[in-house]
């Protein structure tokens, strides 16, 4: 039988990281110019990494939602100020489960920007702690729409202007979770699982059908966020990752086009350059997506 590290891809690269390293540290200026970045859901934890680390590297514009009272107490506006003044942020309330919102979003960001060249699909849902199913209907079919219909909404309405981008047809990038692996045991999340893991299975579909578009669904890491809480105490005590973690891995995936990467589920925590080392292995078994075992 498989181990619970073996199902869950935690040592697909024999060394593993908990925090930015030598090979994905984020330095000024390695992004190209303009490089425009739109991320949904964005105010603290994970999300407010991640546009940090695309400001650090040199991001023309940021372009981010989240809920009013989330925007309102967010550090993002004065820490994106103190580490790169030249970053653009455009920072607007949307609840990404409503097409009408997610349009508007998208429309601001297209009057503003004209195109953008990384989506970045962070909004996320968790619910109560739980064991079997989902703790109410309200819980399941609210994790559905944060996690799996929103990533569907934002990819819709930015599509054309990720097409627009210089560098290829842009990079579709969902912050997905290593609970899609997980079909039973202590604190399995029924809701939560099932949406992220067809949110892998969005982003494979949408490699094969914008071949030109990069996507990627990323483990952002066992990070202590706020939505982790719900958690019991000793365990989210125990969660190992640095917030940063994500962030820098995602500047490192985008900055450069590793098409043979794209439509494949990939781990913050896994070390880059034992991953490109696993360029002919992953194309010929076409590994880390999503199979029926036969």
């Amino acid at each position: 039988m498989a181990s619970k590290s073996e199902i869950m891809g935690l040592k697909f690269t024999p060394t593993t990281h908990h925090a930015p390293y030598p090979a994905i540290d984020v330095k000024p200026g390695s992004l190209p110019s303009p490089f425009n970045v739109c991320i949904a859901g964005a105010s603290r934890d994970i999300g407010a990494n991640i546009a940090y680390s695309f400001a650090i590297a040199g991001a023309t514009a940021i372009g981010i939602c989240a809920p009013p009272a989330e925007i309102d107490v967010s550090p993002i506006p004065s820490k994106l100020q103190e580490l790169n003044p030249s970053t653009r942020l455009i920072y607007l309330p949307c609840d990404v489960t409503l097409p009408s919102e997610v349009e508007e979003f998208s429309s601001k960001i297209r009057n503003a920007l004209g195109h953008i060249d990384v989506l970045v699909y962070n909004a996320g849902y968790f619910g109560p702690w739980e064991t079997r199913t989902a703790s109410t209907p309200h819980d399941f079919t609210t994790a559905m729409s944060v996690n799996c219909t929103g990533l569907y909404l934002f990819t819709h309405f930015m599509l054309p202007l990720l097409q627009k981008s210089a560098y290829g047809a842009g990079a579709v990038v969902s912050i997905c979770s290593t609970g899609m692996h997980a079909t039973g045991g202590p604190g399995t999340n029924t809701a939560y699982g099932i949406s992220k893991l067809a949110q892998c299975r969005f982003i494979e579909m949408l490699a094969a059908t914008e071949p030109d578009t990069f996507t990627a669904a990323v483990n952002p890491g066992n990070v202590k966020t706020a939505m982790g809480k719900v958690i019991p105490q000793e365990l989210f005590n125990a969660l190992p990752d640095d917030p940063r973690l994500c962030g820098s891995f995602l500047v490192w995936l985008v900055r450069e086009r590793r098409m043979w990467l794209s439509g494949r589920y990939l781990s913050s925590n896994w070390d880059v350059d034992e991953l490109m080392s696993k360029e002919a292995e992953v194309v010929e078994h076409n590994k880390l997506k999503m199979r029926m075992v036969w």
